[in-house]
Formats: structure tokens, sequence, C-alpha cells
């Protein structure tokens, strides 16, 4: 973005107070994807800060009032945003990774005992177990072990119960970054799969150097489209759009895709050399969970990635652009 008010561009500009600020003012600097109209919004919400830090905490504001909301939505989604991504085929199915430790301590707060890891598993897996067995009714053996192990069965209604808390625990409308399932074959199988999705779509924030509890949802863009048809979200064309510097909180770890590609591409914390481990990378306005969307949970710990990582991840994730047809100067002269 080419910013206005000369005091905004003064501030984008490199400046020597770090890697992480340097990072965040590059990703302001190269995006390409936001209109006039918004930006003009961006910018009068900004105001005139002084200094870096005043302007990362006037957009933390603007991400937490005018991004974070679901009704109406943000204005990622409006129309003639050049960030829109219509036509995505509706039986696509995606991936979205969510971490659920504060989740789960509130749930225990309510319910009076804590839910485990191992706890959930079950659940899913009794779940996974019904459907499977759904079709195969030959008998009325099978028919009572259908209706008794069935939605109304302790371990379905506890993951129903589970999936309800979840969304009404979730107060705000923030976009969900999501990924292309076809771009992880069998990542349900997969023992490491948290580890996996969070180097493969950049999910940094999730390496605190502690245990983190991490839950992976799989539903298909049709359902996207059809839990926010009736709300404010459905006047639009779609609510997919490929992620901008102004669709969440500043970070290092986000990076701007060039505006002719099709697809947003995190940076990938565990980088090939042929560039392979850059996963597509979409948001949708927000959607209330069902149970039938939960995957797998699981817990991870990593330690944080330093400032000096960070550098090095950029580099690579830079140079992987450069590869891809038409974009050898993007980020060279921002």
């Amino acid at each position: 973005m080419k910013f206005t008010r000369a005091a905004l561009a003064g501030l984008v500009e490199p400046a020597p107070d770090g890697p992480q600020a340097e990072a965040e003012r590059a990703n302001l600097r190269m995006e390409e994807r936001v209109s006039a109209v918004r930006q003009a919004a961006y910018e009068g919400r900004i105001g005139a800060p002084e200094t870096w830090d005043d302007w990362r905490a006037s957009h933390a504001r603007y991400v937490d009032e005018e991004v974070r909301r679901r009704h109406p939505p943000s204005a990622a989604f409006n129309r003639g945003e050049p960030s829109l991504r219509p036509g995505i085929e509706p039986n696509q199915s995606l991936y979205r990774v969510e971490r659920i430790d504060a989740m789960l301590e509130a749930y225990a707060m309510e319910m009076g005992e804590p839910v485990r890891v191992e706890r959930i598993k079950e659940w899913i897996s009794a779940r996974d177990s019904d459907t499977s067995a759904g079709g195969q009714v030959t008998s009325l053996r099978d028919l009572g072990r259908l209706m008794h192990d069935g939605a109304s069965s302790p371990k379905a209604a506890a993951l129903e119960d589970l999936t309800d808390f979840f969304n009404d625990w979730r107060k705000d409308g923030r976009p969900a970054f999501v990924a292309c399932s076809a771009e992880f074959p069998r990542l349900d199988a997969r023992s490491d799969w948290a580890q996996h999705m969070c180097e493969r779509c950049g999910l940094a924030h999730f390496f605190t150097g502690g245990e983190v509890t991490l839950a992976l949802f799989r539903y298909r863009v049709q359902e996207v489209l059809d839990a926010c048809a009736d709300g404010e979200a459905g006047r639009e064309a779609t609510v997919f759009a490929v992620p901008t510097v102004l669709d969440q909180p500043m970070s290092h770890v986000y990076f701007t895709a060039p505006a002719d590609m099709s697809w947003g591409h995190a940076v990938g914390l565990a980088p090939e050399p042929d560039c392979r481990h850059l996963a597509a990378e979409l948001i949708h306005a927000r959607m209330d969970y069902r149970s039938d969307h939960w995957v797998a949970v699981d817990t991870l710990r990593r330690n944080a990635l330093s400032d000096e990582d960070v550098v090095r991840l950029r580099e690579a994730h830079l140079e992987c652009i450069h590869r891809s047809p038409g974009n050898a100067e993007y980020g060279r002269v921002c």
C-alpha cells in the first residue's frame, strides 16, 4: 500500500528498530489487495501515530473493532475488494486449526469436571464409529445399537455440548484462516498432524515453549456459504478472500501475496528447497462448528521462533515467491 498521508508514509519506511517491526512495515508496503476505499477507512482509523508502537496499537484496535466482528462482516468481504476469491469449488474441503486450551478451562469450570484430550479423542472416535455403521442396518439388533449409540448417546451428546460451548465461547467474528484439505492427504492418520499443520500454515503463534492444545476441524466450502447466506455476508458475491495485512494483528510471520496469485501463502516454518511446502491460504467469514467438523485433538510443545529464525524464514518465503511466474521483482522495491 502507498499511504496518502506523509506522516504514515514516513513511518512505514524501513527503520533500524528490529526485525519484527521491519517485517510488519514490509507487509504494509508490499500489500496489493486492499481497495482505495478500504485503505482510506483504515488510514482514518490509524490517525496520526508518532511512533511505530503507536501505529501497532491503533492497528490492533482496528482489527478488534472492524475485522473481528460478525455483523456486518469485515470489509475484506465487501463487494469489489481485490482480495475477494469467488468461484471456489463448493465441495472442496477445508482444514482449520484452533487452539482450545482456554476454552477447555472455561468448559471445565462450567461443567465442574476437566475435559482431557484423550476424552475428546474418544468422543470423536465414537462419532466416527457411529457414522461408519450408519449404512449397515441389517437386523433389529443393528437398529437397536444405532438408536442407543446415535446422536443421543453420552459420547455423541458430550461432543455436541462441547461444540455448542465452543461456538458460544468464540465471542468475536474473526475471519477464519483455512487451508485446502487436498494439500494434506491423510492428515488425520498422521500422529504429528499438529506440528505438520503449524509448520505448513505458518502457525508460529502456537510455538510458545509450553504445551498448547490444538483441534483440527474439516468442513466444506458449501457449508461456509450456507452458514453465511442468511446473515449480512449473504448479500455479497462470496465470503472467501485472500488474507491481507489488514485482516489480522500485525505479525512478522504473516507474508503478503502478490496481486496476481490466486491464493495467499503462509510462511513455511519448515521450508523445502523446491518450495513444495507452500500451502494455499484463504480466509472466510465466521461460521459455527458442528460436532461432525472435529477431526483430531492433540497437544504440541515447540519453542518460540527467534527474530533470526523469522528473518531466515521470510527470506526463504520471498525467494519462493520470486520463483513464481511474473513475480521475480516482488518485494524488492516497495
